[in-house]
């Protein structure tokens, strides 16, 4: 049986990671915010490793190509071309892995079908960032103008009527988006029992932050402003419950074990005849 069928049922999107970061969010970002973007972004990056992706990130990074949907499962700093203690040294160019349900052999002959639809997703990530950005300082400005009181208009209707009077305003979003600089530098497979299809990227240092928002928002501040955790309501993947069990049951069998033998010792030590101690002199 191919890989292809035996993993055609598995989607990432379906479960969540149940791993978690090693050190607090909330202390790195103090630390962080003393570095340059560069560093600092990189930092997050790191810190962000193997923590899972947001549920946000695993809708909205998905790449529809080659007659099928590739959903997102991990998104990961290329460390490779980012050894620590060299964060400044790529030219605000960030090296980043895309893990994807699915195998390399899925694209074969289909590449450049693929990619083009992975530069679309990158700027359509982009672009829907300025429109966030864009609705939440229109609000902040109707606000100011006109107490907090009379600005509870959904954010919705921003764009509506005649709220945008600015032409500066106006001109937000006819502004082209930053170049994200996206490139796919190369395809790789990963995992040993089950296959991810990796894709292997390069892109600028505000692209890589934009998605690291998405992606990871515990890691990831907004203006210098922490975001909400993400939540997920994904059940954990079901080897998560076996390894507990087995856990549990190991746990178990190791205090009866270790039970038995301090009742052997109990019972010999207070037996005068339960057994010849020579004592050497």
């Amino acid at each position: 049986m191919s890989h292809s069928a035996v993993y055609a049922g598995r989607e990432s999107v379906s479960t969540r990671n149940p791993h978690s970061a090693a050190i607090s969010p909330a202390e790195l970002t103090k630390a962080l915010a003393k570095l340059s973007p560069e560093e600092r972004i990189l930092g997050q990056w790191r810190a962000a490793y193997g923590c899972p992706v947001s549920d946000e990130a695993k809708a909205q990074f998905c790449i529809h190509a080659v007659g099928r949907t590739f959903r997102l499962s991990d998104v990961r700093l290329w460390k490779e071309h980012h050894p620590l203690g060299k964060d400044a040294s790529n030219n605000g160019t960030v090296y980043l892995e895309f893990f994807y349900d699915g195998t390399a052999s899925e694209l074969e002959g289909h590449q450049d079908e693929f990619t083009k639809a992975f530069e679309q997703m990158i700027d359509a990530q982009l672009q829907e960032r300025r429109v966030v950005e864009f609705r939440k300082k229109l609000t902040a400005r109707r606000r100011a103008g006109r107490g907090v009181g009379s600005a509870s208009n959904d954010l919705d209707t921003a764009f509506a009527g005649d709220d945008v009077t600015d032409q500066d305003w106006r001109d937000y979003l006819r502004k082209p988006v930053p170049p994200s600089e996206f490139s796919i530098r190369s395809f790789r497979e990963a995992g040993c029992m089950l296959l991810f299809l990796v894709c292997q990227t390069s892109l600028s240092l505000s692209a890589s932050e934009v998605l690291g928002q998405i992606a990871f928002q515990e890691h990831f501040p907004i203006d210098g402003k922490p975001q909400e955790p993400s939540k997920s309501d994904k059940p954990l993947p079901r080897w998560v419950y076996g390894m507990a069990a087995c856990t549990a049951g190991m746990t178990v069998v190791t205090i009866y074990a270790w039970w038995q033998v301090v009742r052997q010792v109990a019972l010999v030590g207070g037996d005068p005849s339960g057994g010849s101690l020579v004592a050497i002199a």
